[in-house]
C-alpha cells in the first residue's frame, strides 16, 4: 500500500461569509463520499476555508492501483439448457458478451434458485486521473442553492474560481476543473505583493500559508484565535463581550489573517439609545461592543482586521474614523426624530405603500386597530392599550433612524414611545409585533405584543392570499410560511383561545366584506396554516402518524389540537398502549366489513354473556367518568381511562362470538363495538396509529 498526502485547494474570489462554513463542510462531505465510492482508502480528510479558498488535505491516501470486482449474474440454470441439453440462445449470448465458455462460468445458488455467474476484475483508473474528476463532482454537488456564472464559463459556483492546486505529496496532478488547469501555486493574501505562493509538497499545507503571510486556513483554529484575543483585550480594559456567536462566525469567515485590535469612540455617543449603538457597531461595522461588569456599554469597540500590519495604530485610527462617521449619522438621525412625537407620523403613513394592490400603511394600521381590538378580547385585560399600540405600530417606519437602519423597526418605535410617555406595555408591544422574526426566535412576552404580532402577521397573510400572491413550492417572496408559523407558535405557546377560522374571516373581511370569493380564500388560508402546523409539529419531533391522527379532524382550535397531539404522543409511550391500539384496529376491521351503517341503541335485554355485560357497564362508566374531563380538555386523563377498557375488550373477544345466528343479538354486539369505536375516535383517528 502506497500512502501519500493529497492536497486540493480551490482559489476563489471572496466567498459569501454567511455560507462559508456550510460550503466547506459540503465540499468535504461530497469529496469523502466520492472517494468511498471508488473504494480509495485513507486515514482522514481535513477541510480548510478562508474567504478566498476552499481546501482539502487527505492524509495517508492509498495510491496503489485499485481493481474493480463485479459479480455478473446470467440466466437461470433452467433457462441455460434446452430439452436436449444444449445451450439456449440466452445462455450463448450471455457467454459471448464476456468472451467465455460455459466451463469458465460458475454458479450462484440460493433459496430462490440457481443461476450462471461470472466474476470480472477490471483495473480502476489511476488515482492521478480520478482526483480531478472527483473534485469537480464534489464542487458541483455542494448542497447550497446560491451560485453564479462568471465570464465565459458556463459552470455555476458561488464565486468565480481563479486557481486550482492539486498535489500528491510533491507531485503536481494535472487536470481541468471548470475549465481551469491545476498547478502548485496557492492563492496568496490580497495585501501581498506576490499573488501566489509556490508549494512543493502537500504535507506543507497549511503551515506554508501561515509562514508566508500569517494566513490561518483552518476555520476552527481561526475562530478560536479570534475569540481568545477578543477576551484578552476586553479583560485588559475591565470589560467583556456579550454572547455574539453569529458575529464571531461572520468575522471568522471574513478574514484569513486575523489581527484583533481595540479602538475607541467618543463618550457622547453613549447617549444614543443602546440598541441603535449596538446595531451600528455590530451589524454595520462588524465590530464588538464592550461592556463593563455593571452591564453598561463602554466607549470602546474591538474589531478584527484582515492584515497583520507593522503599524496597527494606522488601522485603528482608520477604523475609528469610520466608526465616528457612522455613529455621528445615527446621532443626527436620532436627534432629528426626537423633534416630533412618534404619533405625529401616523398620517404620513398614507404616503407609504404597504403593497400595490393593498393600499397604504395607514390603511393597514386601521385594519390592525380593528383586528387587535378583536384579538385582545381573548388575551388582554386592557383593550384600549392594545388599540393604542396598533395605531402607533407602523409610525416608526417614517423615522430617519428606521429609514437608515430598517432592521430597527419596532425597536425604535418602543424607544420613541417611551420618550413620549406612552404606557410601558404599549411601547414594548411595538417592538414585539415583529416577533418571532425567524425560526426559533423568541415570542412576544406581553399580552398586547402577542395580539399585535398575530394581527400584523394575519393581516399580511390574508392580504397576500386576497390578491393571489401565494407561495409556490420553491418560492415564498413575502415570507408567508414564516408568518404562518409565527401565528401558530404564539397562539399555542401563549395559550390564546382563538378560533382559526374566526381569525381568518375577521382579517379577510377587513379588506372587503362583500367579496364573494372570501369563503374560497378563507379555505385556502386555513389549509395553508394547517399545512404549516403539520410541518411545525414534524420539525418539533412528533411522529407523522400522530400528527395526522389529530389534524384529519380539521379542528379550528389550535390549543385543542396541541393538547390532543401531546396526549396521543404520551399515550403511545405508555406500557400496553400497543395492545389497546390493536384492539381498536380489530374493532374497526369488523365494523368496516359491514355493508350497512351500524345504527341504533344497545338493547340490554339482548346481552347474553357476562363479558358482554361487563363491557357494556364499562362503556357507561367511561361516559360518566369522562364527561367533565372532555369539558376540561384533559385528554391524557381520558386516554388513561380508555386504556382501562383493554381488559374487558380482550375478555369480550375471547368469550363472545360476534356473528351470532340470531341477527338481533349480532347487531346488538356490533352496536357495542360501534360505541367503543366512537369512544376511541372522540380524540383521534386511531386508524393512523395502527
Amino acid at each position: 500500500m502506497k500512502k501519500k498526502t493529497l492536497l486540493i485547494e480551490i482559489g476563489t474570489e471572496e466567498l459569501p461569509s454567511r455560507l462559508l462554513w456550510k460550503i466547506s463542510l459540503s465540499f468535504h462531505e461530497n469529496f469523502t463520499e466520492e472517494l468511498n465510492s471508488y473504494n480509495i482508502l485513507y486515514k482522514k480528510i481535513n477541510h480548510f476555508s478562508t474567504p478566498r479558498r476552499l481546501a482539502l488535505k487527505v492524509i495517508d491516501i492509498d495510491t496503489t492501483d485499485q481493481f474493480i470486482e463485479k459479480t455478473n449474474r446470467g440466466p437461470s440454470i433452467k433457462n441455460t439448457y434446452d430439452k436436449n441439453g444444449c445451450l439456449t440462445k440466452a445462455a450463448i449470448s450471455w457467454l459471448k458478451n464476456f468472451g467465455i465458455n460455459i466451463n469458465q462460468a460458475s454458479r450462484l445458488k440460493n433459496e430462490k434458485g440457481e443461476w450462471l455467474l461470472y466474476r470480472t476484475r477490471k483495473k480502476q483508473e489511476k488515482i492521478e486521473l480520478l482526483i480531478p474528476k472527483i473534485t469537480e463532482i464534489a464542487l458541483k454537488n455542494i448542497s447550497i442553492k446560491k451560485s453564479m456564472r462568471w465570464e465565459i464559463h458556463n459552470q455555476k459556483f458561488f464565486r468565480p474560481i481563479r486557481n486550482i492546486v492539486i498535489l500528491l505529496d510533491n507531485q503536481t496532478i494535472i487536470g481541468d476543473i471548470f475549465n481551469i488547469s491545476s498547478n502548485n501555486l496557492l492563492h496568496n493574501h490580497l495585501s501581498s505583493k506576490e499573488n501566489q505562493i509556490e508549494i512543493k509538497d502537500a504535507k506543507d499545507y497549511p503551515t506554508i500559508l501561515f509562514q508566508k503571510n500569517n494566513i490561518v486556513a483552518n476555520y476552527i483554529t481561526r475562530k478560536e484565535i479570534i475569540i481568545k484575543k477578543i477576551k484578552e483585550i476586553a479583560q485588559k480594559i475591565n470589560g467583556y463581550i456579550k454572547n455574539s456567536d453569529f458575529l464571531i462566525e461572520e468575522v471568522t469567515a471574513l478574514v484569513e489573517s486575523p489581527e484583533v485590535l481595540l479602538a475607541t469612540f467618543k463618550k457622547k455617543f453613549l447617549k444614543i439609545p443602546e440598541k441603535i449603538l449596538i446595531h451600528t457597531i455590530e451589524k454595520q461595522q462588524k465590530c464588538f461592543p464592550v461592556y463593563n461588569f455593571q452591564n453598561k456599554l463602554l466607549p470602546y469597540f474591538i474589531f478584527v482586521s484582515n492584515i497583520n500590519s507593522k503599524e496597527p495604530k494606522k488601522i485603528i485610527i482608520g477604523n475609528q474614523k469610520v466608526m465616528h462617521a457612522r455613529l455621528s449619522d445615527a446621532e443626527f438621525f436620532f436627534k432629528n426624530d426626537r423633534m416630533v412625537k412618534l404619533e405625529s407620523h401616523l398620517l404620513s403613513l398614507k404616503k407609504v405603500l404597504f403593497q400595490n394592490k393593498l393600499g397604504s400603511l395607514y390603511e393597514k394600521t386601521l385594519r390592525l386597530k380593528l383586528l387587535v381590538k378583536w384579538i385582545a378580547k381573548y388575551n388582554c385585560s386592557n383593550i384600549q392599550d392594545a388599540i393604542r399600540a396598533a395605531l402607533l405600530s407602523k409610525c416608526d417606519l417614517i423615522t430617519h433612524v428606521v429609514c437608515e437602519f430598517p432592521e430597527l423597526q419596532g425597536t425604535i418605535g418602543m424607544y420613541y414611545s417611551l420618550k413620549d410617555k406612552e404606557q410601558k406595555n404599549v411601547a414594548i408591544a411595538l417592538e414585539e409585533q415583529y416577533l418571532p422574526s425567524f425560526s426559533g426566535d423568541r415570542l412576544p412576552c406581553t399580552a398586547i405584543g402577542c395580539a399585535l404580532s398575530i394581527a400584523d402577521k394575519m393581516d399580511t397573510l390574508s392580504g397576500m392570499f386576497y390578491i393571489g400572491n401565494t407561495p409556490s413550492a420553491d418560492k415564498d417572496p413575502f415570507a408567508l410560511r414564516r408568518l404562518a408559523i409565527g401565528i401558530i407558535r404564539i397562539i399555542i405557546v401563549k395559550n390564546i383561545p382563538l378560533d382559526l377560522n374566526d381569525l381568518i374571516n375577521k382579517s379577510l373581511n377587513l379588506y372587503n366584506k362583500k367579496n364573494t370569493n372570501n369563503l374560497l380564500i378563507s379555505s385556502e388560508i386555513f389549509k395553508f396554516l394547517i399545512k404549516r402546523l403539520f410541518h411545525w409539529y414534524e420539525e418539533t419531533g412528533y411522529k407523522i402518524k400522530t400528527i395526522k391522527s389529530i389534524l384529519t379532524y380539521k379542528s379550528t382550535q389550535l390549543i385543542d389540537i396541541d393538547q390532543k397531539i401531546q396526549a396521543i404522543s404520551s399515550f403511545q409511550k405508555l406500557e400496553g398502549s400497543k395492545s389497546i391500539i390493536l384492539s381498536i384496529k380489530r374493532i374497526s376491521n369488523i365494523l368496516d366489513k359491514e355493508s350497512k351503517k351500524i345504527s341504533g341503541r344497545i338493547n340490554i335485554k339482548l346481552i347474553q354473556k357476562e363479558e358482554e355485560m361487563i363491557l357494556f357497564n364499562q362503556i357507561k362508566k367511561f361516559k360518566v367518568d369522562t364527561k367533565k374531563l372532555f369539558l376540561e380538555k384533559k385528554y391524557q386523563d381520558i386516554l388513561i381511562k380508555i386504556k382501562e377498557l383493554e381488559k374487558p375488550i380482550c375478555n369480550f373477544f375471547n368469550k363472545v362470538k360476534i356473528n351470532d345466528s340470531n341477527s338481533k343479538i349480532r347487531l346488538n354486539r356490533l352496536l357495542l363495538l360501534n360505541a367503543l369505536k366512537k369512544i376511541f375516535f372522540s380524540i383521534a383517528d386511531f386508524s393512523y396509529l395502527y
